[in-house]
């Protein structure tokens, strides 16, 4: 197999993740998508990473399906492939949260094509956006103590994914919300391979 990805897009270091705890055996082909790279328009019209080729050939786009196939393909008695009703309200909680954050990131991108500028932050969706952010992160600190610290699951993977993604983009940014129960936990966790290896940078 391998894994088309960039290595600050959180929604592949989603499927990284994943893929890294279901023990699947794959190749990386770490890539600039902005840059239209011919393998990745090849397998992927919508130009989007993270995208996955499996060994026959067979092409499989969009983090969220690909999280499902890493878990469905996990050995039997993996933690992947039992999730409770709050490991899915923490996972999409997370996933709120770094969308928000993505679509800021876009808009910046739209506004001035530079990453760091702050144009677009000023208007109304993207103070939407923010509030998603802040207000994800409050209600992620309230649903700390589900997260386990043995095994990394889809809602821990989330939710380090959704912090270490704004903590990337947004560097010590002044609205961050006092997260500090969710905050120890990462910082707890932070030697677990399926995190360790894909820190966006």
């Amino acid at each position: 197999m391998k894994l088309m990805k960039s290595t600050t897009s959180p929604y592949a270091r989603l499927a990284h993740a994943m893929l890294i705890e279901a023990g699947e055996a794959f190749d990386l082909d770490i890539l600039n998508p902005w840059a239209d790279p011919e393998q990745l328009v090849a397998a992927n019209p919508a130009r989007r990473v993270p995208t996955l080729i499996l060994d026959d050939g067979t092409v499989m786009t969009e983090a969220m399906l690909i999280t499902d196939y890493a878990a469905k393909h996990a050995p039997e008695g993996s933690h992947l492939k039992a999730i409770s009703p709050v490991q899915y309200e923490i996972a999409g909680r997370a996933w709120g949260i770094t969308e928000a954050a993505v679509h800021v990131i876009i808009g910046r991108k739209i506004v001035s094509d530079d990453l760091a500028a702050t144009e677009y932050d000023s208007h109304p969706v993207a103070r939407r956006r923010y509030a998603s952010m802040m207000n994800g992160l409050t209600q992620l600190e309230s649903l700390a103590g589900d997260l386990s610290d043995r095994h990394m699951g889809i809602a821990e993977i989330s939710a380090a994914n959704a912090l270490d993604y704004v903590d990337f983009r947004f560097p010590k940014a002044d609205w961050r919300p006092d997260i500090p129960a969710l905050d120890a936990w990462r910082a707890r966790n932070a030697h677990h391979p399926s995190l360790a290896e894909t820190v966006p940078s």
